[in-house]
């Protein structure tokens, strides 16, 4: 008897009018834009391209993006808790913030030899 072995995908789903359609995943936070899906091992490579190639959900304007691709579900919510944890990390930052920490970045990548 063979097991079929999953995985499990971190997705982030960004609407373009930023109303949330929760009808079509099994699971997704709209604190985070982030969902899981699973998918046969076999078929990882089609679906993470299917899904890099989508343009709209239900004839909804929606970019999608796979953030982590994981073997237990375990793993795929620890990954999602530290999507979360950043996204409101820099939700918390003010405006001057967000630019100095801009500036900063800029900076850095002038300093690095490439």
């Amino acid at each position: 008897m063979v097991r079929l072995k999953n995985r499990y995908l971190l997705v982030d789903v960004s609407w373009k009018d930023d109303k949330l359609d929760e009808s079509f995943m099994k699971h997704f936070s709209p604190y985070s834009g982030c969902a899981v899906v699973r998918c046969a091992t076999s078929e990882l490579d089609k679906v993470v391209g299917s899904m890099a190639l989508m343009t709209d959900v239900r004839q909804r304007a929606a970019a999608v993006r796979v953030l982590r691709v994981s073997g237990t579900l375990a793993a795929c919510k620890a990954a999602a808790l530290e999507h979360s944890a950043a996204r409101l990390a820099r939700a918390r930052l003010g405006k001057q913030q967000q630019q100095a920490a801009a500036a900063a970045a800029q900076q850095q990548l002038a300093a690095m030899e490439l």
